[in-house]
């Protein structure tokens, strides 16, 4: 497809990595969702916001980039205005299924929680001649705010929409979910984000089970063991926020980043300032026994910034604000690290697109999984 190689060339040079020739990238190109779920969307799936120098707001595309090389393999148009291209975080990991097929978003004005689902490409029309047709997000459902409820803070997990409710100020804010396959029915109550320092909502995220994890309503508990001084909140056996000083330095987990989940986390510099030290930190807490943590691109002048955890949690893929690194993991502990490619850019206020996940392999289709035998 046209845009498709255009896109290769520009990211082959900016990746500054050897490209074969796509002249025949468009060869068994897949035409249906079907197709394209099942030859895979593999690699590190990347939301650029200002797709190859576009406008930020309305050019936003979901891109699967070979995790070797940085080559562009398949892009998804995003509905426009689906993410705030202002925004220097924005939790991208929590608004796609693990299929692929829906991806949630809110808008402000008027506010409203939006599913989309991937959809075949589309004719494109006439005033478009010329454009190829292309994979995309299109709208199916909209869960709109009522009196003076705000919607916030859209995620996708399992078979289930979650989302936050706000009704006023001084009332702690709701988390609600859905399911997918209803969203317009009567939500569920989740629980109950309380405030804290100047009435703030506590953040939340969900664990790699589908546990809620509210931060204000986890007790800290100070690990005892190991490098440093260490302070943990952990839901279900999954270690989610962290806080680590040594070295008269402050590390801490990343916000608006995927859990690891168990007793792994990654952490980074507090403040997020250039002046601080490079890099990122590898955290094992091991139960009753302290923990563990190994610095990652220490000699690297700036920190991390953001990451893709490998499925099988053996490898990380690491950004700075100047390059990707994959760190290699053998039983947890790192075995290699090296330079993978330099970042991508567009046209967000950080400069970079924003991380959704790394996938490896096409999930596995429900229908096609064997059924379990009765045991004797």
């Amino acid at each position: 497809m046209r845009r498709s190689l255009a896109l290769a060339s520009v990211m082959c040079l900016l990746a500054v990595t050897a490209c074969e020739s796509s002249s025949n990238a468009s060869d068994g190109a897949p035409e249906s969702v079907e197709e394209l779920t099942e030859d895979g969307l593999v690699g590190l799936a990347l939301v650029h916001r200002g797709f190859e120098g576009g406008d930020p707001e309305t050019d936003q595309v979901l891109v699967f980039h070979d995790p070797d090389t940085g080559a562009p393999v398949q892009r998804i148009t995003l509905p426009e205005g689906a993410l705030d291209p202002m925004a220097p975080a924005v939790p991208v990991h929590k608004q796609f299924s693990e299929d692929w097929r829906y991806f949630a978003f809110v808008t402000p004005e008027p506010n409203a929680v939006h599913l989309a689902v991937l959809t075949d490409p589309q004719e494109p029309a006439p005033e478009d001649e010329g454009e190829d047709e292309e994979f995309s997000y299109q709208l199916v459902e909209t869960i709109p705010a009522s009196g003076d409820e705000t919607l916030s803070e859209p995620a996708v997990h399992g078979e289930r929409l979650w989302f936050v409710s706000a009704q006023s100020a001084g009332q702690p804010p709701q988390v609600l979910s859905v399911p997918l396959e209803a969203p317009g029915g009567t939500p569920n109550q989740e629980g109950s984000l309380a405030l804290g320092e100047g009435q703030q909502p506590s953040d939340w995220t969900l664990t790699p089970d589908g546990s809620l994890h509210i931060r204000n309503s986890v007790p800290t508990e100070q690990v005892i063991g190991g490098e440093g001084n260490l302070v943990v909140r952990s839901t279900n056996g999954s270690v989610v926020n962290a806080t680590l000083n040594t070295g008269g330095e402050q590390w801490q987990t990343f916000d608006d980043a995927p859990v690891w989940g168990g007793g792994t986390t990654l952490l980074r510099p507090d403040g997020n300032g250039d002046e601080g030290p490079g890099g990122a930190y590898l955290l094992d807490v091991e139960e009753g026994q302290g923990h563990t943590a190994t610095r990652l691109l220490e000699d690297e002048p700036s920190p991390a910034v953001q990451y893709a955890l490998a499925p099988e949690r053996d490898a990380i893929l690491l950004q700075t604000e100047k390059k990707w690194f994959r760190v290699n993991l053998e039983d947890g502990a790192v075995t290699e690290t090296e330079e993978a490619f330099p970042r991508y850019h567009d046209t967000s206020m950080d400069g970079w697109p924003l991380v959704v996940r790394w996938t490896q392999e096409p999930p596995a289709d429900p229908s096609e999984e064997p059924s379990e035998s009765p045991t004797a």
